[in-house]
C-alpha cells in the first residue's frame, strides 16, 4: 500500500519536471568538455599537418614571371644638390601559359594522414619590350643591363632541383634571390640582357619547367594579359578555388582535369607598374587575392561532423529524459533521479566514442558503433528500471529514430536547417498527442488513472507492479 506522503511525492509533475531541467543543466557541462575535446584532437591534427608540410613543402602560390627593371630618378635636396636614386619598374607578360600535372602521396605521422603533392609544371608565354613612354621616363635613365626575371615561390624548400629558363631562343640558369618587394618574399631570378638593342614592340617568348613539392594546395597568379592554366591529377577528392573557377573541369574515379582561361580584365591590378605606386595600383593583398588553383582535399570531415553532432546534445538529452518522463507519469512507478543521471552520462558517452573510433575508422561505421553501443546500453538498463521489456523497446525505438535523424542531418549539411526545424515540429506534434489528456496542474498516482490508448501498456508477465 503506497502512503499518502509517497503518492504526493511521486505525483509531483511540476518537481519531477525541475529536478530534469536541473539535470540537464549539470549535463550540459560534460557536454562541454566533450566539445573542447573535438576541438583539440581538431587542433592536433592541424599541427601534425603542418609538421609534415614544413618538411615536404608547404601550400605554394607560384607568382610571375614578372620582368624587373630598375630606371634612375633625379631630386634635388634642401640646397639644391641633384641627387640620384633607382626604383623599379614591373612587367607583366602578355600571354602565361601553365600546364602541370600533381602526384600525390599520403604521409601518416602517427593517426593522422596528411596529403602532400609534386607538381611536374611547364610555363611558357611571352613579353613584349618594356615601354617607360607613359611615365615620361628618359631613355638614357633606363638600366636595361640591371634587368632581370623573378618568379615568386613562398616555399623554396619545394625546389628539387635547379631549374633553366629559356629566353628567345637561349638557355638561363635561374638562381634563388628572386623576391621582389611588395610581390613576394622569397623565388628565383635569372638576369636579362639584350633589351635596349630591341626595337619597340619586339617580344620574347620564355618557358621553363618546375618541379615543386608542396602540401594542401596548388594556386597561380593569373600575371599574363591572357592566362590559361591546365592542371591533371589522378587526386579524386580535388577542391577548386580561389578567385577564378575553372572554365571546364572533369572529375571521375581516375581523376581530375581542370582548365582556367583569365582575362586581365578579371584582376584589379595592370600589366606595368612603378614600385613608387605599388600601394596603390597593384597592392601584395590584392595581388595575392587573385591567386586560383586546386587543393588536393583530403575528406578529414570527423571532427566538423563530430562538433556539429555534439551541438545537439542537449535536444538528445531532453527528448531521451522525455521519453523516461512520459513512461513514469503514465505508469505505476517512479525513477530516483541519479537513473535519469545515468541515462545522460551514456548519451554523452556517445560522442567521445563517436570520436574516437572515427579516427581509426571511417565516420559511417564509427557512427554505426558508437550509436549502437549507446543505444543498446540505454535499452538493457531501461529493461530494469522501466520495469518491463516492451517499455525498453520503445525506449530503443525512440533512441535508434533519434540516433538515425542525427546522421541525415549530419550528412545533409544544405538541408541541415529544413529537415532540423521540421523534425523539431514532429516530435513536439507527438509530444502535444500524447499529453493532451494530462491534468498537470493536479499531482496524481500513475495508479489512480488509466494510461491514454496511444500509450497503454499491458504488464509483462512476470513484471513488477
Amino acid at each position: 500500500m503506497i502512503s499518502p506522503t509517497r503518492r504526493v511525492k511521486k505525483g509531483s509533475i511540476v518537481l519531477k519536471m525541475v529536478v530534469i531541467g536541473v539535470l540537464m543543466l549539470a549535463l550540459m557541462v560534460p557536454l562541454f568538455m566533450v566539445g573542447n575535446l573535438v576541438s583539440e584532437r581538431q587542433q592536433r591534427h592541424d599541427a601534425v599537418t603542418q609538421e609534415v608540410a614544413s618538411t615536404w613543402g608547404n601550400a605554394q602560390t607560384l607568382g610571375g614571371p614578372v620582368l624587373v627593371v630598375p630606371y634612375n630618378v633625379y631630386t634635388r635636396d634642401e640646397k639644391g644638390r641633384l641627387i640620384t636614386w633607382t626604383q623599379l619598374a614591373y612587367f607583366l607578360p602578355e600571354v602565361l601559359k601553365a600546364d602541370g600535372r600533381l602526384v600525390p602521396e599520403k604521409r601518416s605521422r602517427g593517426i593522422f594522414d596528411v596529403v602532400v603533392y609534386r607538381a611536374d609544371l611547364r610555363l611558357s608565354g611571352t613579353f613584349e619590350r618594356p615601354s617607360f613612354a607613359d611615365w615620361g621616363t628618359p631613355a638614357a635613365d633606363v638600366l636595361w643591363d640591371q634587368a632581370y626575371l623573378a618568379i615568386g615561390i613562398p616555399d623554396m624548400r619545394g625546389i628539387r632541383r635547379g631549374v633553366q629558363l629559356t629566353w628567345a631562343g637561349k638557355v638561363l640558369d635561374l638562381s634563388p634571390g628572386g623576391g621582389v618587394e611588395g610581390l613576394w618574399a622569397s623565388g628565383l631570378k635569372v638576369p636579362i640582357t639584350g633589351l635596349a638593342q630591341a626595337p619597340a614592340g619586339e617580344s620574347w617568348e620564355f618557358g621553363f619547367d618546375l618541379t615543386l613539392n608542396g602540401s594542401q594546395n596548388l594556386k597561380l597568379l593569373p600575371f599574363g594579359k591572357q592566362t590559361t592554366v591546365t592542371l591533371r591529377s589522378d587526386w579524386q577528392s580535388p577542391s577548386f578555388g580561389g578567385a577564378f573557377l575553372p572554365e571546364s573541369r572533369r572529375v571521375t574515379k581516375s581523376g581530375f582535369e581542370a582548365t582556367w582561361n583569365v582575362p586581365y580584365f578579371g584582376r584589379s591590378y595592370p600589366q606595368q607598374w612603378r614600385s613608387s605606386e605599388a600601394e596603390k595600383v597593384a597592392a601584395q593583398p590584392v595581388v595575392d587575392a587573385s591567386a586560383f588553383g586546386v587543393e588536393l582535399f583530403l575528406p578529414v570531415d570527423i571532427y566538423q561532423k563530430t562538433e556539429r553532432s555534439v551541438k545537439y546534445g542537449i535536444l538528445f538529452v531532453l527528448l531521451t529524459f522525455l521519453t523516461f518522463f512520459l513512461y513514469e507519469i503514465f505508469s505505476p512507478f517512479s525513477l530516483h533521479p541519479m537513473q535519469y543521471l545515468l541515462v545522460g552520462s551514456a548519451l554523452c558517452l556517445f560522442y567521445v566514442l563517436l570520436l574516437s573510433i572515427s579516427e581509426h575508422v571511417p565516420f559511417g561505421p564509427s557512427y554505426i558503433i558508437a550509436s549502437t553501443a549507446t543505444i543498446g546500453l540505454i535499452t538493457g538498463y531501461a529493461a530494469a528500471i522501466l520495469r518491463g521489456r516492451l517499455r525498453a523497446l520503445g525506449v530503443g525505438a525512440a533512441l535508434t529514430g533519434l540516433y538515425g535523424y542525427l546522421y541525415v542531418l549530419l550528412q545533409a549539411e544544405d538541408y541541415a536547417l529544413l529537415l532540423g526545424s521540421i523534425g523539431l515540429f514532429l516530435i513536439l506534434a507527438l509530444v502535444m498527442f500524447i499529453t493532451r489528456r494530462l491534468d498537470w496542474t493536479t499531482p496524481r498516482n500513475g495508479e489512480d488513472r488509466e494510461p491514454p490508448p496511444s500509450l497503454s501498456i499491458q504488464p509483462e508477465p512476470g513484471a513488477g507492479a
